[in-house]
């Protein structure tokens, strides 16, 4: 994430320290900080998908602007992850990984034999109840502080 939306995953780790800071003013919060020490991803949720064809959707916790990082796993050949609002249809073979906006696009994926989907993704209420700030849409502005 850090190199394909820099501000979501300063965003992340944000969140993740305010988690750290105030988990005894978070509901049910006495296990969090033992949790966090275990949490190594800047993203507020993971959802693993097992053995599931998934129907094309969009994914509603996130917001517009972030990107959702998926991962293919398994043992299976062929298969393919689409973008029908696009027209596009792409391998989503074992290792694949892709990144793209889940709430913007229309998604799904078909991938026969046995396989996982780890997918990566931010929960924009957690970002907005911690006060952090909001990240913006991706761009190449994004990345002028490191071309010099």
């Amino acid at each position: 994430m850090s190199i394909v939306h820099p501000e979501l995953y300063t965003a992340g780790i944000k969140c993740l320290k305010a988690l750290n800071d105030h988990a005894d003013s978070i509901h049910k919060g006495e296990a969090l900080p033992a949790l966090l020490k275990l949490w190594s991803s800047p993203f507020t949720a993971i959802t693993a998908i097992s053995n599931r064809d998934t129907p094309h959707h969009r994914d509603n916790g996130s917001a517009h602007e972030w990107l959702d990082i998926l991962v293919a796993l398994g043992d299976y050949d062929n298969g393919q992850i689409e973008f029908p609002g696009l027209g596009m249809r792409f391998k989503y073979d074992p290792g694949t990984v892709v990144a793209f906006t889940g709430r913007v696009l229309r998604h799904g994926a078909n991938c026969p034999g046995d396989r996982a989907c780890i997918v990566h993704h931010m929960k924009e209420r957690v970002v907005e109840e911690l006060g952090i700030t909001k990240p913006s849409w991706v761009n190449q502005s994004s990345y002028s502080r490191y071309s010099d």
